[in-house]
């Protein structure tokens, strides 16, 4: 340094200004120091100049995450009523579900009614909440673009100070909502479904009194035929006709018995009785009433073996059991009374007379043919006073029989009597059950047309800011180098005014996929409904609130679960039937899944964002940073930026929406607080 201006300075004697014969002169020294300190102090306003113009593009940048976190705030807050308006939806459709199932159940229908009312209670809260909500949302979205500004603008204005200032803000693109709630606000009552668990619960009514009653007439058959008291058929056969039960068994439960067991049984009886009939004495009044009980025998085989018991694919019954003559008035309107099987004779003076044998004392005479006992009554024929032969000793035999409880005609005679009653009944129920299975299957597509309405696409979320959010700040003219830097050594100067742009945009954080965020809001507003409901309603709802995020997975166990819970629902054809559609139906509902990572803001190219918003980057930016203040509100530069926001925030009061939860009549109200925003 000395040696340059040694060599460009006069001389003097001896030597020059800055050198002598000892070298470099004090004068040398002093213009070296000086020299010296104001480079170093003319690169320190330089450096500081460059650092604070700098210093505008992370305030820029820090401008546009501000305005694109409320975005991602109010995003969090619109998945949260969609997951709850959606699972509400699949709740109360599952418990209508169930309680479509428990009216086809016997006995369930006290729980069937209360199912579906709370169903229907599910339904309207959805209803009620869903409008509060999107209206909420609605108006959360209008003050959406002010939120923004006014966010960014505070983040702007927190980063000047007395040195610097800056003035900026973030626009939102797109500036109006552009998002559709038409799902939120579907409509979906359930009052076809709950119509058809009024018709089912009506014909299962009719279809439980006649099966009772034909489980009763089965169980007073099955007692006369197998159970002593103090006899029944099966004792009976085993002691006057010597069957055992390898050969007619004895059914122990009414269960497993049918009518074509006493109609066996008695085919067999009336076949053995009738082959080793024999007189029990030689006179004549004992052969004459083993031919009448032969007769009477032959006539009960041809009766019993008319008999049927035929069960048809769809529950009705065909029963025939025919009723026996129980005496000689009876016995009148048999065909034994006109068989024309008794032996005659023409007996002189008294002409053509009847007989029970052959070889009745009583016939003497010529062979006259047969004839019937009616024969008799009617005065064609003589009544033999020997044997006495008349429709009184058919009569006896049957008379005897069933009046008497050791007799085997008197348990038929029961048989006999609760069988219509049983065919009656049993018809009846079959008639219920066919009906009961045709509301089934009405309630099933009315089921499943409701349901269809969950399934529409989800709310599409477009809100202001939706495709991300444009910062420009500017740092105005004129701040002041700072003196201690120029005073001394270089003159005033000031920085001048400068401008940055940034731009952020929502993007998926994969560190949230599960469904934290619902679960603990779950866990809040479940520990205000003061505890569980009906069937566990509040727990299948928060399961299924839990599993917006997991695209439903399992969710037909979920509701097989909890329709399962319910008692009495394994009984019963068509209810088993339905409880499987129904399950089937809202496991293959196919609801389109939603993705629950949280939204976080991250810095974006401005043409990403414009372009998307189908604006041409390079004008739109120019003009932004053309017509932005020096000053002003933070409604003045969003002005000034093209963004028409006003102070919307009296559209939006503390309370988004009231939530009631299911299965219980508390609401919690779902507040928001506009300064988090």
């Amino acid at each position: 340094m000395l040696s340059v201006f040694t060599a460009h300075c006069g001389t003097r004697s001896g030597g020059n200004l800055f050198t002598d014969e000892d070298g470099y002169t004090s004068v040398a020294t002093a213009v070296a120091l000086l020299v010296s300190i104001s480079l170093v102090f003319s690169v320190a306003a330089v450096e500081w100049t460059i650092a604070r113009s700098a210093d505008v593009q992370p305030v820029a940048d820090a401008c546009a995450m501000a305005g694109e976190n409320t975005v991602a705030k109010y995003c969090t807050i619109a998945q949260v009523v969609d997951a709850s308006v959606l699972s509400m939806g699949l709740t109360g459709m599952a418990v209508l579900g169930a309680g479509l199932v428990a009216a086809a159940i016997p006995g369930a229908q006290a729980v069937s009614i209360k199912t579906i009312s709370m169903g229907r209670d599910i339904l309207r809260a959805r209803q009620r909440f869903a409008k509060s909500a999107a209206s909420g949302l609605h108006k959360l979205e209008g003050a959406l673009p002010f939120l923004i500004v006014a966010n960014s603008a505070s983040c702007v204005s927190s980063n000047s100070s007395n040195s610097v200032s800056l003035v900026g803000a973030a626009v939102p693109f797109p500036q109006e909502s552009r998002s559709r709630f038409s799902s939120i606000e579907t409509e979906l009552d359930g009052d076809e479904v709950a119509d058809r668990a009024e018709r089912l619960r009506d014909a299962t009514r009719r279809m439980e009194e006649a099966k009772a009653r034909a489980d009763e007439a089965r169980r007073i058959a099955w007692q006369a035929d197998c159970v002593d008291s103090p006899s029944c058929l099966c004792s009976r056969a085993a002691s006057l006709a010597g069957l055992g039960v390898e050969e007619v068994p004895r059914v122990d439960t009414p269960e497993a018995w049918g009518f074509s067991f006493p109609i066996n049984r008695s085919r067999a009886y009336y076949e053995r009785r009738f082959m080793n009939e024999a007189p029990q004495g030689s006179d004549i009044e004992s052969i004459t009433d083993s031919r009448a009980r032969e007769a009477f025998y032959e006539y009960a085989l041809g009766e019993v073996y008319s008999a049927y018991c035929m069960h048809e694919a769809d529950g009705h019954v065909s029963l025939y059991v025919p009723h026996l003559a129980r005496n000689s008035n009876e016995m009148r309107d048999t065909w034994l009374y006109w068989d024309a099987r008794w032996p005659c004779t023409e007996e002189e003076e008294v002409g053509r007379t009847l007989h029970s044998t052959w070889s009745c004392p009583g016939a003497r005479g010529e062979d006259a043919g047969t004839d019937s006992v009616a024969a008799v009554e009617e005065g064609a024929v003589r009544e033999c006073p020997e044997c006495r032969m008349s429709v009184h000793d058919l009569g006896a035999v049957a008379s005897i029989s069933t009046s008497a409880t050791n007799g085997y005609e008197h348990y038929w005679q029961i048989i006999v009597d609760v069988a219509p009653m049983y065919q009656s009944a049993r018809n009846e129920q079959a008639d219920a059950e066919l009906e009961m299975q045709r509301i089934a299957e009405e309630g099933d597509r009315a089921f499943e047309e409701a349901l269809s309405r969950l399934g529409a696409p989800r709310p599409r979320l477009c809100p202001p800011g939706a495709w991300g959010c444009v910062a420009v700040v500017r740092r105005s003219a004129g701040t002041a180098v700072p003196s201690e830097l120029t005073d001394a050594f270089l003159s005033a100067s000031e920085l001048p005014a400068g401008v940055a742009v940034a731009a952020a945009a929502l993007a998926p954080d994969n560190a949230t996929k599960g469904n934290d965020v619902l679960s603990h809001f779950f866990d809040g507003v479940g520990g205000s409904s003061g505890g569980s409901a009906l069937g566990g309603v509040a727990g299948l709802w928060g399961r299924l609130l839990v599993a917006y995020g997991n695209r439903f997975e399992g969710l037909r166990g979920e509701v097989d679960g909890y329709v399962g819970s319910m008692d009495g629902l394994f009984g019963g054809t068509v209810g088993s039937w339905l409880r499987g559609r129904i399950v089937w139906v809202l496991g293959s509902l196919g609801l389109e899944p939603a993705d629950m990572r949280m939204r976080k803001p991250a810095l974006v190219g401005t043409d990403q964002v414009l372009r998307k918003a189908g604006i041409e980057p390079t004008g739109k930016l120019r003009s932004m940073v053309q017509s932005l203040p020096s000053q002003g509100s933070a409604l003045e530069v969003a002005h000034a930026l093209g963004c028409w926001v006003w102070d919307e925030r009296g559209g939006v009061g503390d309370v988004l929406a009231e939530l009631p939860i299911p299965g219980t009549s508390v609401s919690v109200p779902l507040t928001l607080d506009l300064g988090d925003l």
